[in-house]
């Protein structure tokens, strides 16, 4: 698939994608090691990887049809999904990796 989108895609959807397919591996890479999905670490890189999947949406959308989506389109304040995941708001924001 990625060989695909660097010969077919745009510079930006191919960066995008790029992007999306990194957060990817790392993701994979993570849940090899155990890290289940209550555990801090798996969400401090799925919701990157999840923010990189809007990203490749967006930057898609944009180009196909002029009418990207937003992040308040769906009622949310951003992509990675961490103000909607029951592990991170339990944790709370200032104990979320990244976050400020």
């Amino acid at each position: 698939m990625r060989e695909r989108l660097f010969l077919d895609a745009s510079a930006r959807i191919a960066g995008t994608g790029q992007t999306m397919f990194e957060r990817l591996r790392a993701l994979r890479s993570t849940v090899a090691t155990g890290a289940g999905i209550s555990t801090p670490v798996f969400h401090e890189v799925c919701h990157p990887y999840l923010d990189a999947v809007w990203a490749y949406r967006e930057a898609v959308r944009d180009e196909l049809e002029g009418h990207a989506l937003t992040p308040t389109g769906f009622g949310w304040s951003a992509w990675d999904g961490r103000e909607r995941c029951p592990h991170c708001v339990r944790r709370g924001p200032d104990t979320v990796p990244g976050r400020r």
